[in-house]
């Protein structure tokens, strides 16, 4: 398809009209290219195609115009889109199979630029929806999702260090939300939700939008990407710069209960 990427969504779309099961491999940043016939040629008409979605997140070097920041919110809005975003490569196996063999209409599986995570020792993920990663008596939450997953296990190591028990939602498929997430927070009294994507529409801003409807009383705080383009620079620099890496989610649940959690 070269750099025709809305020619490609539609493409796949045919071939899918035919029982054929297409697979189209693109950079976030260049996917909301197409977000025309997604709606129109792809989920309106219950088509089914696979989008692997390389270089979501932040991405260093590649510069200014390919952060694959957007591509979350922009999903978000689609009717009958599945979206899964794995942590390391186990995890995209068994979601880019989940997402060819086990799922219908529209399914995006997002992963980002460079080496996988590393997780805890004592962590076993379960390949659902979302996983639990706690403390006994945790009235902290961390959420979080992708990549960053790590950086807030390094978070929650800090914390208990200092005698805080923290516990991790880790979403793996981040549309639809699974409600029973809302389940998993209770007992909790703080929630912080830390997001590598646009704040405005992300799946921060949609937890949030769900807590309120069903009035759990819990303080949330959203740690994402500001309504700005990101600029150039390592991938290091860039969850730094928005609060995203370890130090960065250790600064905000810190200042929170230094303030009294007001």
């Amino acid at each position: 398809m070269g750099i025709a990427e809305s020619h490609a969504v539609t493409f796949a779309s045919g071939l899918a009209a035919y029982n054929m099961l297409p697979v189209f491999a693109v950079y976030s940043t260049f996917l909301q290219r197409s977000y025309d016939q997604l709606i129109h040629d792809a989920a309106l008409q219950g088509r089914k195609i696979v989008l692997a979605i390389d270089r979501a997140g932040f991405v260093g070097e590649d510069g200014e115009t390919h952060q694959g920041v957007f591509d979350v919110a922009y999903l978000n809005t689609i009717p009958d889109i599945t979206v899964y975003s794995p942590a390391n490569f186990a995890e995209f196996k068994s979601f880019m199979n989940k997402a060819l063999y086990h799922e219908k209409g529209v399914v995006a599986v997002r992963y980002p630029r460079g080496e996988e995570s590393v997780f805890p020792e004592d962590f076993t993920p379960s390949l659902g929806s979302f996983d639990v990663y706690s403390s006994e008596g945790a009235q902290i939450a961390l959420i979080t999702y992708g990549r960053i997953f790590a950086c807030a296990c390094q978070a929650k190591k800090a914390l208990e260090e200092k005698g805080i028990p923290v516990k991790i939602i880790k979403i793996n498929r981040v549309k639809p939300i699974d409600g029973n997430i809302l389940d998993a927070l209770d007992g909790v009294q703080k929630a912080f939700f830390f997001e590598e994507g646009i704040r405005t529409g992300g799946i921060g801003e949609k937890l949030g939008s769900m807590l309120l409807e069903k009035c759990l009383n819990l303080k949330y705080k959203l740690v994402a990407v500001a309504d700005c383009f990101v600029e150039q620079g390592s991938v290091a620099e860039q969850l730094a710069e928005n609060n995203l890496d370890k130090n960065g989610m250790l600064r905000i649940i810190l200042e929170d209960e230094n303030d009294g959690g007001e």
